[in-house]
């Protein structure tokens, strides 16, 4: 069954080949919060101070704030409807890992157009509308803004978002999910065991898989994502070999959502219910092989 599209996880490469994961809701979301919003007017304001374009020689100060606000709030409007159509495209084909300067560029084209044609109108004709070579330096400088956001602004945001997946996950386990298993005269429930992840206890049976990266991990629960800064090591400490397994340095998975070993061209990854693919380090072949076998 498709997810939801507003709740596909994309994933994708920054310039310097960190991965990324998102959704167009947590995206969405996001643009909403208060550290976002100040990471914004600083971009905002680095752009009009340093006017790489020089629009300042040739419109009024007033113009030039209106063209980069126009131009920063379409950019920010495209990327998430292009989060959206690669929400679309994976919610049908399964999960595919993108390069991330090809969301940046395909979101840049309409701002830049647009800021062109303003600034050919702002000036009177003096400016001739050219989308090129302006476009390969838009990009390139919304590519490093995005990056230094998604490295350094994002993982200290600290939003949980929730995801609404009637259809999805919860679907699947209803068990993390809150529902009773057995209404008819059933034991109660054991209570359910919680581990710390950064300062926030986070229920187990909820936990998908979780991925380090930096100082930083990305924790996946049915429903749900969170990021953190926090050790993988000292997450891993609270489990036990029966909760889930590290196949990779940076990857912990629960045992509940783990389906199969398969080759992805020499090297070998592990299979997830949603299609997530995890790396497994050759070292940990043998050893997730056996767990593997043992949890199915």
């Amino acid at each position: 069954m498709r997810r939801p599209i507003l709740t596909t996880p994309i994933e994708f490469y920054d310039s310097f080949g960190g991965r990324v994961s998102m959704s167009p809701l947590h995206y969405f979301e996001l643009l909403g919060h208060r550290g976002t919003q100040t990471y914004l007017a600083l971009v905002f304001s680095i752009l009009v101070a340093t006017d790489a374009p020089g629009l300042l020689g040739q419109i009024n100060f007033g113009a030039t704030l209106g063209i980069w606000a126009v131009v920063l709030s379409a950019f920010l409007l495209c990327h998430g409807l292009v989060l959206l159509l690669c929400g679309a495209v994976l919610s049908a084909i399964g999960t595919m890992v993108l390069p991330g300067i090809l969301i940046t560029a395909t979101a840049m084209i309409l701002p830049v157009s647009l800021g062109e044609a303003l600034l050919h109108f702002s000036s009177h004709g003096a400016v001739n509308f050219a989308l090129f070579p302006q476009l390969w330096f838009y990009i390139i400088v919304a590519e490093t803004f995005v990056m230094i956001y998604m490295r350094y602004v994002r993982p200290d945001v600290g939003l949980e978002t929730t995801l609404p997946d009637p259809i999805g996950l919860e679907a699947d386990h209803p068990e993390s999910a809150g529902f009773p298993q057995d209404p008819g005269g059933a034991p109660p429930a054991e209570p359910i065991r919680h581990i710390l992840i950064g300062a926030e206890p986070v229920p187990l049976p909820q936990l998908r898989h979780i991925q380090a990266q930096e100082h930083h991990v990305h924790v996946t629960l049915d429903g749900q994502r969170l990021t953190h800064r926090a050790r993988l090591s000292d997450i891993v400490a609270q489990t036990a070999p029966e909760d889930g397994i590290q196949p990779h340095r940076s990857w912990w998975v629960a045992r509940h959502v783990a389906r199969e070993l398969e080759r992805d061209g020499q090297k070998h990854v592990l299979r997830l219910d949603d299609g997530t693919r995890v790396p497994v380090a050759r070292s940990r072949l043998p050893e997730v092989r056996d767990w593997l076998d043992e949890a199915t």
